[in-house]
């Protein structure tokens, strides 16, 4: 007999067997739903089977339909922040030496401040300024903060806002040399004094799970000849601790961490939670198989939300051949592999596991590096910089339709320096005033990775001349604004956002917005492949590799690189004058000359 969908034989009966969605486990207690269906007859089996299915489903939407966050589950959230930010300071104070008066002064006055804001935010009921916070601590614990109704969010927030008014007034108090200050909230202070649970606590009722015809209604334990239930929390543990560590030791940045974390339930759900060691070849090929035939929308469309991988393959076979989006990507399938085989190689050099399953694996060729991301040839450049922005909009909201107004504004400026310049563009969003400097009579962008800011790579510290073009169009009068203005930041409007606290994170949703609304809106050619334009103008000029290395912060390949340690800024300056783009741009010159 070929192997049925959710049906296994033992002996001569048949059962239905489910794997409970990540999402839910520790809601259900129990991996997977078992169930005699007390019948031989492969018919009559799968008939039943298919009713399981439609209640198991049921019971999965109710689940996920209760109200998620309970108190003891909120108590936890807190408990988990305030000791996680107070043992990682604990711990920069082992591995660091003795703190300058002014640092302890200015750290005092810095959670001083904190708290104060966190306490105007209460007040004000200004929950979402703690929304970050609160959806990465949610995420700690396995749970989406989209998924939780309004209401639960926000509850979620204010205990953040809570417990951070407390953390502030307690690191205030370690910088003042007291290490034992008592939290005031009365929920992080009830919270403290109770056990650490180790799981999130499982509901006292919960609905119970689908029954087969003439059978009870909750599914019995696992039959004596059913194989053990994995080990709870083998691999998702494991899996969570790794990614952590990755994050810490800045191997992999948080924007990463998530795509594994992914990528790790994705595994968990096609082949169970087990040690590391327990799996197989077998498992990993069974993963593979099952990834490559998912939809490419299977995370974003709402009729896949909550669905495990074998329901998501369910419902897309059964739609009109004509309403599926292909599948995913090999490169995003390599991408997963690659997550996994990560972890795996860890786990091998520390004996958790025999052989790395993930290695050796083959997959379709994909496109070279270099055609990966489209550059902006001259006529899109020439079709952007006639749009509103640089021509005129309506007004300050509707910078996509025509008008009058010309902002010199961040989304003014940072396409033209990403073209003119090859800079990335979080280079240029964390720009300081202080950045924008002179040597011998050249203008340039001094790229540093001195706090605040942060850098791609040690490479990417470099001297950057400011473009003949830039200076008319009057960057450095913007610059000079922001210097009388005060402001420490070139593009003081941004804010950080995203999984790594970008600055440019709402501007590249923007530019985006943007494209599709002015009609330029194409996959492959967005505000990176500016980067791609600078690098190949530079080239098609003849300038050499090196040196457009020097200006992109690239690192330069072969015995060369030995050598050529550094180009002068006369060099630098020839070869960013040579990005010659093509599009008459006087209308917007305030000055005449460089």
């Amino acid at each position: 007999m070929g192997s049925v969908a959710n049906i296994v034989q033992r002996g001569r009966i048949f059962h239905f067997r489910r794997r409970v969605p990540a999402d839910l486990r520790r809601c259900l207690g129990r991996n997977e739903l078992v169930c005699s269906l007390g019948t031989g007859d492969i018919r009559t089996a799968k008939f039943q089977a298919c009713r399981l299915y439609v209640a198991a489903e049921e019971l999965f939407s109710t689940l996920r339909a209760t109200p998620m966050l309970t108190d003891d589950q909120i108590a936890h959230l807190v408990r988990d922040f305030y000791d996680l930010i107070l043992r990682d300071e604990n711990a920069g104070r082992f591995t660091h030496g003795p703190l300058p008066e002014g640092v302890r002064e200015a750290r005092v006055i810095q959670y001083a401040t904190m708290a104060a804001k966190g306490r105007a935010a209460l007040a004000g009921n200004r929950l979402d300024e703690a929304a970050f916070i609160a959806e990465m601590m949610l995420k700690r614990q396995g749970i989406t903060i989209k998924d939780l109704a309004p209401a639960e969010a926000a509850q979620a927030k204010q205990a953040m806002l809570r417990a951070g008014i407390d953390i502030s007034e307690a690191l205030k108090a370690r910088y003042e040399g007291d290490f034992n200050y008592e939290p005031r909230d009365r929920l992080l202070k009830v919270t403290l004094t109770e056990p650490h649970p180790k799981h999130w606590p499982t509901p006292a009722t919960s609905p119970t799970a689908p029954a087969a015809p003439a059978t009870p209604a909750t599914p019995p334990p696992p039959e004596q000849n059913d194989p053990a239930p994995a080990r709870a929390g083998a691999f998702e543990d494991r899996g969570k601790a790794f990614r952590d560590q990755q994050v810490q030791t800045k191997r992999w940045d948080n924007q990463t961490a998530a795509q594994a974390g992914a990528t790790y339930r994705l595994f968990v759900d096609v082949c169970g939670d087990k040690p590391l060691g327990a799996y197989t070849r077998k498992d990993a090929g069974r993963f593979r198989e099952r990834i490559e035939r998912l939809p490419s929308d299977y995370g974003k469309h709402p009729r896949y939300r909550g669905l495990s991988v074998e329901a998501i393959l369910a419902a897309y076979t059964a739609l009109p051949e004509a309403s599926r989006a292909g599948v995913i990507t090999q490169k995003t399938i390599k991408r997963h592999f690659s997550a996994l085989s990560t972890l795996w190689t860890a786990a091998v050099a520390e004996g958790e596991a025999g052989e790395n399953i993930f290695s050796g694996h083959r997959f379709a060729a994909t496109r070279k590096p270099s055609e990966q991301r489209d550059m902006w040839e001259q006529a899109d450049l020439a079709r952007l910089f006639v749009t509103p922005v640089w021509t005129g909009s309506r007004s300050e909201t509707q910078r996509s339709t025509p008008g009058t107004l010309i902002l010199r504004d961040e989304r003014f400026w940072l396409p033209l320096i990403a073209v003119l310049s090859g800079m990335r563009q979080e280079e240029i969003c964390q720009l300081q005033v202080e950045d924008i400097r002179q040597d011998t009579g050249t203008w340039y962008f001094d790229i540093n990775d001195r706090p605040p800011r942060k850098l791609k790579n040690a490479t990417a510290i470099r001297r950057v001349p400011i473009h003949s073009e830039l200076i008319r169009l009057g960057f450095l009068q913007h610059v000079e604004r922001m210097r009388r203005n005060r402001q420490a930041r070139v593009f003081p409007a941004f804010r950080p956002g995203g999984a790594d606290d970008r600055l440019g994170h709402a501007f590249t949703k923007w530019f985006t917005r943007y494209r599709r609304d002015v009609g330029l809106y194409r996959p492959g050619l967005n505000f990176h492949s500016f980067r791609h334009t600078a690098t190949t103008l530079m080239h098609q000029a003849g300038v050499a590799a090196a040196v457009i290395d020097h200006v992109t912060g690239h690192t330069t390949p072969g015995e060369t690189a030995r050598y050529t340690k550094r180009s002068s800024i006369y060099q630098l300056q020839a070869a960013i004058e040579l990005i010659v783009i093509e599009v008459d741009l006087t209308q917007l010159h305030t000055t005449k000359s460089a």
